[in-house]
């Protein structure tokens, strides 16, 4: 399905985590680069009062980020809008697939999706107030509606490619993307760490020159690990590596569903898979 088939309210949530990822990452960076700019300006006999003005500015701006970090703490909305997100998916795909607690008749479903949306909402009404997208759209879409009216073998081929096989292919992705991340990142934090070693090596040996780059490479250093912490890619490699292998198990089973109840207990297994990852989000949000 693609997102504009999914309620408003899905939208607004992935919107919101999406922007609020971005500004979290993005503070991060500057925050660094502000780091090793104060570091940089440092190295030498530099005694310039222009110079120790820039530093001092550097330095203070990556204060005043520091403290937009903790204070807007823009991971935690991130993660909040998220795992909302995820879950509005998940009803989403009981629903078009008339599995539990949707199996009823198409009003009765309705109005307990709007039910079920409802207290979602409630349950995160400190979030309500940043959805400023998707305002004007409809929580039960007509593209919903025509995926819930399909024949049984057309509810579970488009299950199949659509969610199950749509999202083993992202975590796989995810879980290659993120192992290679953590060893880039690693790579650069022990080489940053080494060239730092081995600068205050050779400003013993020569003390008389005044540009040896230590504090730079100890600030690069601790600062790539902070973000690559931050990140968390060997945590996510494992943990998306994980669900891909549970996924697939999952998806193997499919073969053997027939009729509507084998189905919708099917999916209600494949939902409750899924909702371990969400489950990982909403604890996040609490960190």
């Amino acid at each position: 399905m693609r997102t504009e088939e999914f309620p408003a309210l899905y939208r607004s949530a992935d919107d919101l985590a999406a922007c609020e990822q971005g500004r979290f990452f993005n503070l991060l960076k500057a925050n660094l680069a502000l780091l090793l700019l104060g570091a940089a300006l440092s190295i030498g006999s530099m005694d310039h009062w222009a110079v120790a003005l820039l530093q001092a500015i550097a330095l203070l701006m990556a204060l005043v980020i520091s403290v937009a970090l903790y204070s807007t703490r823009a991971d935690r909305i991130w993660y909040a809008a998220r795992a909302l997100a995820e879950s509005i998916k998940t009803l989403t795909w009981r629903f078009v697939s008339r599995a539990e607690p949707f199996d009823d008749a198409d009003d009765a479903a309705e109005k307990i999706l709007q039910a079920r949306l409802r207290a979602t909402l409630n349950q995160n009404r400190e979030l309500a107030g940043r959805f400023l997208m998707n305002l004007d759209g409809r929580q039960i879409t007509d593209q919903m509606r025509k995926r819930r009216g399909d024949q049984l073998e057309v509810r579970m081929e488009t299950y199949r490619i659509h969610r199950i096989s749509d999202q083993r292919a992202w975590y796989a992705e995810k879980a290659r993307e993120n192992a290679r991340r953590s060893k880039r990142f690693f790579m650069v934090v022990v080489l940053a760490n080494g060239l730092a070693v081995v600068s205050a090596l050779l400003k013993i040996k020569y003390p008389l020159f005044h540009y040896w780059p230590t504090e730079l490479l100890v600030t690069l250093a601790s600062g790539v690990l902070a973000y690559t912490q931050s990140k968390r890619f060997s945590e996510l490699a494992a943990s998306y590596a994980l669900t891909a292998h549970e996924i697939g198990m999952v998806e193997e089973q499919l073969v053997k569903v027939s009729g509507e109840h084998e189905f919708s207990l099917f999916v209600g297994d494949a939902e409750n898979a899924f909702s371990r990852e969400h489950t990982q989000w909403e604890a996040r949000k609490d960190v």
